[in-house]
């Protein structure tokens, strides 16, 4: 009996269910309710058209639209040309064979076929506008007179279910539409993503594939990039309270120029926290590049002068130059917490320009400081470690 049981189980996950993620709650909640927004907004909009005819609602392909535009707002069938243009490709080839097409059945059937060589030849392909084309070649063998009608009534459907995804996706705060975007053109100060894959190797890849795949290269290269994440997190498991300093010289926003510079000087750190007295909060950080960002290049003084002219303190009450730590820190820097693995930091810095990154607890309270240096000594330390372990074996 068990054995029956585990081979009709087999047989279900094996050939009926799809090998898919489940959404999370808080994605099931926001789907269902854009459909909800989505299809009231839309059938509001159809019911004041002018040109929707006397029956002013909403058809049936529309609910089927809504699962993908509301449900699947990423995928390439949910776009706004995939819909409109789905939807117009089926119209016009639902229209031509139920004139040419005498058998209702046979023209519904090459309608369809129509629909998917000419959407998928337009790159619009919407499973929906398989309905309508059926929908419009039985509407003119069995009531005659109202294709036109029921043609102006679909495209009015159409349009207004587009701008309610578009409304409603916005308020959901997704980001539809989710066209591909070409990448931005790569500067000396932002390298290439070092991930090994880039948008020509997935195109090759999919054109290989030859089957249409209902997902977008940039996500593709997402999700690349979060299983690498994944997988480099699962070998390592470190976090950054494992990798931070602890001995960082504390600054406040009224310590002085000077001793800020010393600090920086003398010490390992080349980036120094700024907290608030009182709360210990972070307030920012301070570097030698903010130093630098004071001096005036146009004049002709030396660097060793302005520099200390800067360090200088004014005596007078009143001072043109910054004279507080605070006056030129940076405000609000990035910063981690304690349990924030060192994977996903390793993704903010690279091609950021950061070297520091300040590490707080829940509060904003300052613990520590991680900086490039103490993760590449982790990462070494790591990997000598597995080899020895594996040697030992």
């Amino acid at each position: 009996m068990f054995d029956r049981f585990s081979g009709i189980r087999h047989f279900v996950l094996n050939t009926l269910v799809a090998d898919v993620p489940a959404l999370s709650p808080a994605e099931r909640w926001r789907s269902a309710l854009g459909a909800l927004l989505g299809l009231t907004l839309a059938a509001a909009l159809v019911a004041v058209a002018p040109s929707s005819g006397a029956n002013r609602t909403l058809i049936a392909p529309m609910g089927a639209s809504a699962v993908i535009l509301f449900a699947l707002p990423l995928s390439p069938l949910a776009q706004p040309w995939s819909v409109l243009g789905g939807y117009l490709v089926a119209a016009l080839a639902a229209i031509a064979c139920a004139w040419t097409i005498p058998h209702a059945v046979v023209g519904a059937a090459l309608a369809v076929a129509l629909t998917i060589w000419f959407s998928a030849r337009l790159r619009c392909l919407h499973p929906p506008s398989g309905a309508l084309a059926i929908l419009i070649v039985f509407d003119h063998h069995h009531a005659a007179g109202h294709t036109q009608e029921l043609v102006a009534l679909a495209l009015t459907n159409v349009v207004a279910i587009v701008l309610a995804a578009l409304v409603v996706n916005k308020l959901l705060r997704r980001r539809y539409p989710h066209c591909r975007a070409d990448p931005p053109p790569q500067t000396a100060a932002r390298p290439a993503p070092r991930i090994g894959l880039s948008h020509a190797d997935l195109g090759a890849a999919l054109q290989k594939v030859d089957s249409f795949l209902d997902i977008q290269e940039d996500d593709l290269l997402r999700v690349y990039r979060f299983a690498i994440d994944h997988a480099f997190e699962r070998h390592l498991g470190l976090r950054c309270g494992d990798v931070m300093r602890r001995d960082a010289p504390l600054l406040e926003f009224a310590s002085e120029l000077q001793e800020a510079w010393n600090l920086l000087r003398g010490g390992q750190l080349k980036a120094l926290p700024v907290l608030d007295r009182f709360t210990k909060r972070l307030l920012g950080v301070v570097t030698v590049s903010d130093f630098l960002r004071q001096i005036d290049a146009t004049t002709v003084s030396t660097l060793p002068g302005q520099l200390r002219g800067l360090l200088r303190r004014t005596t007078d009450t009143a001072s043109e130059k910054p004279e507080v730590v605070g006056q030129i820190m940076r405000p609000h820097p990035l910063s981690v917490t304690a349990e924030t693995p060192v994977v996903a930091l390793v993704g903010q810095l690279v091609g950021s320009g950061v070297h520091y990154v300040p590490v707080v607890d829940g509060r904003q309270r300052y613990i520590g400081m991680v900086s490039q240096a103490d993760l590449i000594a982790a990462l070494y330390q790591h990997i000598a470690l597995e080899r020895s372990r594996n040697d030992a074996d």
